[in-house]
């Protein structure tokens, strides 16, 4: 196992304590900031990744870690979106007003749903219009 000249193993799949069991740093940052990307709120757990704000994956400290979504980790590692932002963005109250975000929804289903069926019964209006002109047609020589 590979180590540090300061005498710490790591591994491919993170660090490890002094007493070499392995550091779980996706669940101290998921119990720390919740399952969702810190930059774009993208929320479905088993997609998420967790990053090391200064590169260094022996630093398991959760202000060094960050949730987020692949491409947002990747504009992050290409310097696309700045590491002053990131922090922000993960330390920013995360709090959800579903009355704006659902606004009149159930008032807008039946809306729709009263609206196709009204599209559906002119639809059966038409056809039954169509046939009667088609059979008075064929009634008269």
């Amino acid at each position: 196992m590979p180590s540090t000249p300061g005498g710490r193993t790591y591994s491919f799949f993170g660090a490890k304590d002094q007493m070499g069991k392995r550091i779980n740093y996706r669940k101290i940052a998921f119990d720390t900031y919740g399952p969702v990307c810190a930059h774009c709120g993208f929320g479905i757990p088993a997609v998420l990744e967790v990053a090391h704000i200064d590169g260094n994956r022996e630093n398991n400290d959760p202000n060094n870690l960050v949730v987020l979504c692949p491409n947002c980790h990747k504009m992050h590692d290409l310097d696309l979106i700045s590491t002053n932002t990131i922090i922000q963005m993960r330390d920013r109250p995360k709090i959800v007003d579903w009355s704006k975000r659902m606004k009149d929804a159930g008032v807008k289903a039946a809306l729709k749903r009263k609206r196709r069926a009204a599209a559906r019964k002119a639809v059966v209006t038409r056809r039954r219009k169509q046939q009667s002109l088609n059979q008075e047609e064929g009634d008269t020589p």
